[in-house]
């Protein structure tokens, strides 16, 4: 099976045809003949529903130029996906409605929301999720307490997710909320496939994460992801052969691949796409 495979598009307006051009010269570079086309999320910037609309269409239009429009397309939402703008924050509206307002949308696009409904291609299964963090990247060499995590500031930098999610609980409380459905997910797919691809926008492995021994970069690579995620991709690892992410691209390699556990990672976090086998 060949997957192809995007993300971090950041949309924030601007030029739709550019937009559609772009996807079409990368879809017709590398993924003509794919199975599926899977985005990892963060396809919009602000978190507004009508530029993620954009991204989605231009996604389509670029595919039924390269001849894939009936190519499956399957997303899963980053954390700009469920920011708040001004607006939903006057309504009183909280990230996980948002979450599911984004879910909807990729549904009503006619594409494959993940996080809500898994889907068999052939002999292998996907199953999607968000992702999040509770800390458990944080770089123990800083030996701060986890509330200095919490706050999300270092210095005079602030984690935008501080400022634009609201969720109605903790982050770790969020990420036991989405690990029991991602679990439940895989059981329900396990014995009907052959094998399992993870898709998800944050980093489930700290192999992964790129720390550079300097503050502020290591302190904000707590965010990148949780170890929870990753210790339930590996006690199904006989299963799961294959995890696309993205989040982690900021001066950091992307469209790459690097085992962990005898799991393919790899990082899908560029509007660029890339082929890959499973």
């Amino acid at each position: 099976m060949r997957i192809c495979c995007l993300g971090d598009v950041h949309y924030h307006g601007g030029d739709f045809d550019y937009l559609v051009k772009d996807f079409t010269r990368g879809f017709a570079e590398v993924c003509r003949g794919v199975d599926a086309i899977v985005v990892v999320g963060d396809i919009t910037s602000s978190g507004r529903l009508d530029y993620a609309d954009d991204v989605l269409r231009a996604i389509k239009m670029a595919l039924r130029d390269v001849g894939l429009l009936n190519t499956p397309i399957l997303v899963v939402p980053g954390n700009h996906d469920i920011y708040l703008t001004r607006e939903e924050m006057e309504r009183g509206l909280d990230s996980l409605q948002k979450l599911s307002k984004f879910n909807s949308l990729v549904e009503s696009a006619n594409c494959v929301a993940l996080m809500e409904k898994p889907l068999k291609i052939g002999g292998s299964g996907f199953v999607g999720t968000i992702g999040w963090y509770d800390y458990s990247f944080a770089p123990q060499w800083l030996k701060l307490p986890i509330d200095a995590y919490r706050k999300k500031v270092f210095g005079t930098t602030v984690w935008a997710d501080k400022e634009f999610v609201k969720l109605p609980f903790s982050d770790e409380e969020f990420v036991k909320m989405l690990l029991d459905k991602f679990e439940k997910q895989i059981r329900e797919m396990y014995n009907s496939v052959d094998r399992i691809v993870v898709v998800m926008h944050h980093l489930p492995f700290r192999e992964l994460v790129y720390y550079k021994h300097i503050p502020e970069w290591d302190y904000f690579s707590t965010f990148m992801g949780s170890e929870a995620f990753g210790k339930v991709i590996k006690e199904y690892n006989n299963k799961i052969k294959l995890v696309l992410y993205g989040h982690s691209h900021n001066g950091i390699d992307t469209r790459t691949c690097k085992e962990v556990d005898n799991i393919k990672c790899c990082n899908c976090a560029s509007p660029k796409p890339t082929a890959i086998e499973v």
